[in-house]
C-alpha cells in the first residue's frame, strides 16, 4: 500500500514573539493526531534567522519523511527480503548522497555533508558496508556524535550534532529510494531527546555596564536620538520596532496610575520610570514619532558599535540586548513571574529564557538598583 504524503501534513501556529512552532498533522487508527515537533521559525529580520529557519524546515521535513515511512512499514504488511539486495560501501552512499546535493546546487548543505562523513568514519571506519547499518549502528552514531566526536574545531555543538544525524538520514533515504535498503534504520533510533537543540543564554547589560552608557557621550552629537531611544528601550523593554513607531500619543496616564507607554506590537502599556522619563527628548512639540530624526537600521547600528567602543563595554549594543536588559531590571527587583510576564507582553512559557539569568531567590532591592531609579 502506497501512503500519499498529503497524509502527513506539515503546519505551523504562532505562538508569540513572531515565532511559529512546527507540528504534524495526520489521521492513525481513524483519530486526528497533532504532534509537535518543538522545532521553531524564527521572524525573518536577518540574514541569521533565514539561514536558522532553514536547517529547521529541513529537519522537520526529515521527521515527516521518518512518519510517513513509519505509517507506511505499519500499514503494508509486505516482507522483502533485504539479503537479496545489492551491498556497497556506505562511504559511497554518503558521496553519492553529496554529489547529489552539490549538483543541485547548495554548496552549503554539500560541504555539511562531507563533515558528516568524516564524523562517520571518525566513528567506525570507512570500509563498513551498508548492510552493516542496522539501528544498533545508527544507535550508536547518535551517542558518538554527541560525546565523544572532536572535529578540528574542537567538540561537535550540539546543533552540528542534530544536522550531521539529520543529513546522514538524508543519505539512507536516498537508499532507500534506490533499492539498496529496505526501510531506514534511524527510524528505529530515539533522537530528539538525546541531542538536544541549544539555547543561548540570554545577553544583558549589568548594572555597572548601565551606568557605563548613561555616563558616555554617544561620538555622533548630531544624532543624540540613538542614544535617547537605546536608554529608553533598556527602561521600558520596547524593541526596536516599537521604539521607531512610537508616538507621543502612546503616553497615557490611566485613571489612578502613572503615565505609561503603549507597546504597540504587543497592545500593553508599560509604566514608566523616572529613568525612562529621563531619555524622552525635550520638547515642547508633543506630537508625531517621539524619536523623531532616528536614523536608518544600518546608521543606528554603526552608531552602536561607536558608543559600545568608546563606553569600554564588550557586548555588542542591540534592540534585543536592550529588552534583555530590562527583562534582567524587572527581575532583580524581585518580582514574581505573572508581573514579569506583563512587563514583557509574553506568556509565561516564554520566560524560562529570561529567568535563568539571575538568581530567583527573593532579595531586597540593592543599592546599585535604587541608583539606576528603577521604580
Amino acid at each position: 500500500m502506497n501512503l500519499s504524503k498529503s497524509r502527513i501534513n506539515l503546519k505551523s501556529k504562532e505562538i508569540g514573539d513572531g515565532r511559529k512552532s512546527l507540528y504534524l498533522d495526520y489521521y492513525k487508527d481513524g483519530k486526528r493526531i497533532r504532534e509537535s515537533l518543538r522545532l521553531y521559525l524564527l521572524p525573518e529580520i536577518n540574514r541569521n534567522a533565514a539561514t536558522e529557519n532553514k536547517a529547521v524546515m529541513r529537519e522537520a521535513e526529515e521527521i515527516r519523511r521518518r512518519r510517513i515511512e513509519e505509517l507506511t512499514a505499519g500499514e503494508s504488511g509486505i516482507e522483502i527480503d533485504a539479503a537479496a539486495m545489492p551491498d556497497i560501501p556506505l562511504a559511497k552512499v554518503i558521496k553519492d548522497y553529496h554529489d547529489l546535493i552539490l549538483n543541485g546546487g547548495d554548496k552549503s548543505t554539500a560541504n555539511n555533508i562531507m563533515g558528516m562523513y568524516r564524523a562517520v568514519v571518525a566513528y567506525r571506519g570507512d570500509d563498513v558496508m551498508l548492510s552493516a547499518v542496522d539501528a544498533g549502528y545508527c544507535d550508536g552514531l547518535v551517542d558518538f556524535l554527541r560525546d565523544e566526536y572532536h572535529s578540528v574545531h574542537g567538540k561537535l555543538k550540539m546543533t552540528t550534532a542534530r544536522a550531521y544525524i539529520y543529513l546522514f538520514s538524508g543519505a539512507l533515504n536516498m537508499a532507500v529510494e534506490s533499492g539498496l535498503i529496505v526501510r531506514n534504520p534511524l527510524f528505529f533510533v530515539k533522537i530528539h531527546d538525546r541531542i538536544t537543540r541549544e539555547r543561548p543564554e540570554k545577553q544583558y547589560l549589568t548594572f555597572d555596564e548601565i551606568k557605563l552608557l548613561m555616563e558616555t557621550q554617544c561620538p555622533v552629537i548630531s544624532r543624540p536620538q540613538v542614544k535617547q531611544a537605546y536608554l529608553f528601550s533598556i527602561f521600558t523593554g520596547l524593541t526596536a520596532f516599537d521604539i521607531v513607531n512610537l508616538r507621543w500619543k502612546d503616553l497615557k496616564t490611566p485613571p489612578g496610575g502613572k503615565l505609561s507607554v503603549r507597546c504597540q506590537s504587543r497592545n500593553i502599556f508599560i509604566p514608566l520610570s523616572s529613568n525612562a522619563l529621563r531619555w524622552l527628548p525635550e520638547t515642547s512639540n508633543h506630537r508625531g514619532l517621539i524619536f523623531k530624526g532616528l536614523p536608518k537600521d544600518t546608521e543606528t547600528n554603526n552608531i552602536l558599535k561607536l558608543w559600545q567602543k568608546k563606553s569600554g563595554i564588550e557586548k555588542r549594543l542591540n534592540f534585543t540586548l536592550a529588552r534583555n536588559t530590562f527583562a534582567f531590571l524587572i527581575l532583580s527587583t524581585g518580582a514574581d513571574v505573572a508581573t514579569f510576564c506583563s512587563f514583557l507582553g509574553i506568556a509565561s512559557k516564554h520566560a524560562k529564557g529570561y529567568l535563568a539569568m539571575i538568581d530567583r531567590k527573593p532579595a531586597p532591592m540593592d543599592e546599585k538598583l535604587k541608583a539606576l531609579q528603577l521604580d
